[in-house]
C-alpha cells in the first residue's frame, strides 16, 4: 500500500489546504476518507524510542537485542499502522493513503516507519500563520468555561497571543530549516501551492501521483477548508470545518499588510531573520 505524508511547520500552516487538494485525487485515500482534516499525529514526540523501544531492549537482558534494531521496529510499526488504516476504512488495493500531521518534530522517525513513502514538508508565511493563529484560537467555542474565554480575551488584547505566537512560529521555522531535503523529503510553501497549477503539479509529481490536466483541474479546484478567515458578509464560523467551493469569501495570504507600525517592528525583532532565511523577504524593510 503506498504512503504518502505532509508534516506542517506548525498549525495554521496550510495542511488543510493540502488535504482538501489531495482529496479530489482520484488514486488518494485520505484519513478519514473524504474528510481532509484529518490528522494522524504519529509523532508528535518520540515517546516510541525514548518510552517504549529503548527501555524494553535495555531490560531484555541477554535477548541480543540493541539500538541497531531500531530501524528494524520501525519498520513493522509503520507497517502496523498501515494494516489498521486499510482495515478500519476497507481501503482498496492500488489506492494511496494521504496522512498529515501539524508538527515538524521527529521526521526522523516518520521516515523509519514508513520507508517508502514521500514526505512533503510544509512552511508559510509567518506573519500570515501567526494571525490566522490568534484567530483560530481567540474564536468562542461552545465548551468554554467562562474563565477560559476570559484569558484567551486577555492574552489576545493584552498582546501576550501575538508575542507567544510570534515566537512558537519562529521556532518551527528553524525546525524546518534544519531538516534536510532528500529524494523522499521535499519542502514546500503554502503560498507556492495556493491556487498554483505550477505549484500542485510539483507536488502531486513529488508525491508520484498522476497529474493529468483533467485531475490537476479537480485539485486546484477544491474547496476551502479550515480556514480561520473569510469575507462573506453573512459572517463565516472560523475555522470553517464545511467544505466551500467558493473561495472568492476568503483571504488566503497577506492578511498581514493591515498590521501597524509596532507589529511589524515587533515580528521583525523576534522572527525577521527567519522569514528572510525562508524567503518570504529580502530584507527587513517592508
Amino acid at each position: 500500500m503506498n504512503i504518502i505524508i505532509l508534516i506542517g511547520q506548525q498549525v495554521r500552516s496550510g495542511t488543510n489546504f493540502v488535504g482538501a487538494t489531495l482529496s479530489l485525487h482520484p488514486d488518494v485515500v485520505c484519513i478519514p476518507p473524504n474528510i481532509s482534516q484529518g490528522e494522524f499525529n504519529l509523532f508528535r514526540d518520540s515517546a516510541i524510542k525514548d518510552e517504549i523501544f529503548n527501555p524494553i531492549v535495555s531490560k531484555s537482558f541477554g535477548s541480543g537485542l540493541n539500538k541497531e534494531d531500531f530501524p528494524k521496529f520501525m519498520k513493522e510499526y509503520g507497517a502496523l499502522w498501515v494494516n489498521i488504516l486499510v482495515e478500519k476504512y476497507n481501503i482498496s488495493e492500488g489506492k494511496t493513503i494521504f496522512i498529515k500531521s501539524p508538527f515538524i518534530n521527529n521526521i526522523d522517525l516518520w521516515s523509519l516507519a514508513f520507508p517508502d513513502s514521500q514526505i512533503a514538508l510544509l512552511c508559510r508565511d509567518g506573519r500570515d500563520s501567526v494571525i490566522s493563529t490568534i484567530k483560530a484560537a481567540n474564536d468562542k467555542r461552545s465548551w468554554h468555561t467562562v474563565t477560559t474565554a476570559l484569558k484567551k480575551r486577555i492574552n489576545f488584547y493584552s498582546g501576550r497571543s501575538f508575542l507567544n505566537y510570534t515566537k512558537g512560529w519562529k521556532n518551527s521555522a528553524n525546525k524546518f530549516m534544519q531538516v534536510q531535503e532528500a529524494p523522499r523529503i521535499k519542502k514546500f510553501r503554502y503560498e507556492d501551492l495556493n491556487n498554483s497549477e505550477k505549484g500542485v503539479e510539483g507536488l502531486l509529481s513529488f508525491y508520484k501521483l498522476n497529474s493529468s490536466p483533467s485531475i490537476l483541474k479537480k485539485c486546484i479546484n477544491a474547496p476551502v477548508v479550515g480556514s480561520s478567515f473569510g469575507i462573506h458578509k453573512k459572517g463565516i464560523v472560523k475555522p470553517n470545518w464545511k467544505p466551500d467551493a467558493d473561495k472568492g469569501k476568503y483571504v488566503f495570504t497577506g492578511k498581514w499588510h493591515k498590521w501597524n507600525f509596532l507589529k511589524k517592528e515587533i515580528f521583525k525583532k523576534r522572527a525577521g531573520n527567519e522569514l528572510i532565511a525562508l524567503g518570504y523577504e529580502k530584507d527587513n524593510n517592508w
